[in-house]
């Protein structure tokens, strides 16, 4: 859990670097080693199948967030594209596991949310 904290941070970083590229690569790179989801599925699963998938990992709380973290770097910033809205549905996916099985919601996955909402209902954000 540590060392995905860690490459979260290192995430973010290169985000605010203006390192969008690399960013990305080590977003792929960490959803493929650190929860076997590759591009392909995130960009084509329904919400109901990654809901399915979800539940046959049983992840922790902690990795749950961190998988909400990375899933949100990786669609941000947000453009209009299907892979970019199935993206974001697959984190309101692992909010609401998040909420339903841990009854745990935070500040910055509410205001997450909203944003998300926001986007995928009116096709813009702030």
């Amino acid at each position: 859990m540590q060392k995905l904290a860690q490459v979260l941070a290192r995430i973010i970083g290169l985000k605010k670097d203006g390192e969008i590229e690399e960013a990305h690569k080590a977003i792929a790179n960490t959803l493929s080693e650190g929860f076997s989801l590759d591009e392909s599925f995130l960009n084509t699963s329904t919400p109901a199948e990654f809901q399915v998938f979800l539940n046959q990992q049983r992840y922790s709380e902690e990795k749950l967030n961190v998988l909400t973290q990375l899933l949100f770097e990786s669609a941000h910033p947000f453009e209009d594209l299907l892979e970019i809205h199935n993206r974001l549905r697959l984190v309101l996916v692992v909010f609401n596991q998040l909420e339903k099985e841990y009854h745990t919601q935070s500040l910055d996955n509410i205001a997450k949310r909203q944003m998300i909402d926001k986007f995928l209902n009116t096709d813009q954000y702030e």
